[in-house]
């Protein structure tokens, strides 16, 4: 029985080590799979970034693709809004992939990880932005230049239009003008009556024709240069003032009345340009 005891108390310790043993590979095992899984991650997450600004410079490139397109193939002042979209949008995924790159790099750093190839890939991703940096630059650059012969363009188009407008407007002034002094030059007035109604509109004072008070409104005006003929309705007519007689006829219809026929109106208006009838 004695010896019985220290045989069970040797196996119970045999067995107890035995358990140790196995709990501590099995702790170490677990160590190892973690370390694992957390470095799987990290390359996941820096090949997720990795992923994301390579998808965002060809998007870029694609960009300048269109914007070169629209150069090319459509009129500057129909393609400039389309244009400034595309620019905008290009700005907009380069700040965003140089905020993943900033985000990469601290994902690097941060990460136990000795990737001679990732950093490689890194470092060609961080040129690649470079370059594009460096060609947007240039792009906006040609872009306002010729923005800037636009609006030029624009400017001189506009004066140009504005002398143009002015222009027009000092002819359209210097056609009234020479309108009217034609209509001045070729005015002339007119008036038949009894001898009774030239006097009680002033055109007949004591013997006298058209003396300074006579009532002009009562005259009617003509274009002399249009005027051929005066209908008198009447069967006697008598010119008071003074024309050619060699530029006009009195001459009678089958009613016996008399209408004036001016036959040269040059000469008939030469001496006057107020012409009074009087009739009965």
């Amino acid at each position: 029985m004695k010896h019985f005891i220290p045989l069970m108390m040797a196996a119970a310790l045999m067995i107890s080590c035995g358990q140790g043993e196995k709990k501590e590979n099995l702790v170490n095992g677990d160590s190892v799979n973690q370390i694992i899984n957390q470095k799987d991650a990290e390359i996941n997450n820096l090949l997720g970034t990795v992923n994301d600004i390579q998808d965002g410079l060809r998007q870029i490139t694609e960009a300048q693709g269109r914007i070169n397109t629209l150069r090319e193939g459509g009129q500057e002042g129909v393609a400039a809004d389309d244009i400034r979209e595309q620019m905008a949008f290009i700005q907009r995924t380069m700040e965003q992939n140089k905020q993943r790159m900033t985000e990469l790099q601290k994902q690097l750093d941060n990460a136990n990880i000795n990737a001679k190839n990732l950093r490689q890939t890194i470092a060609s991703l961080q040129q690649q932005l470079d370059d594009k940096s460096t060609q947007i630059a240039a792009l906006k650059d040609e872009l306002a230049r010729k923005d800037a012969k636009i609006q030029q363009q624009a400017e001189e188009i506009s004066a140009l239009n504005s002398h143009n407008a002015n222009l027009s407007q000092a002819n359209e002034a210097k056609a009234r003008t020479i309108s009217q002094q034609d209509k001045d030059l070729n005015r002339g007035w007119y008036v038949f009556g009894t001898k009774r109604e030239l006097k009680d509109h002033g055109i007949l004072h004591r013997g006298d024709v058209l003396p300074q008070s006579f009532n002009r409104s009562y005259l009617t005006e003509v274009d002399i240069r249009k005027l051929h003929s005066i209908p008198l309705g009447s069967k006697s007519a008598k010119i008071l003032t003074n024309h050619p007689a060699s530029s006009y006829t009195l001459e009678k219809d089958a009613d016996k009345k008399y209408t004036l026929q001016i036959t040269d109106p040059a000469s008939f208006w030469s001496i006057s340009r107020y012409l009074v009838i009087q009739v009965k």
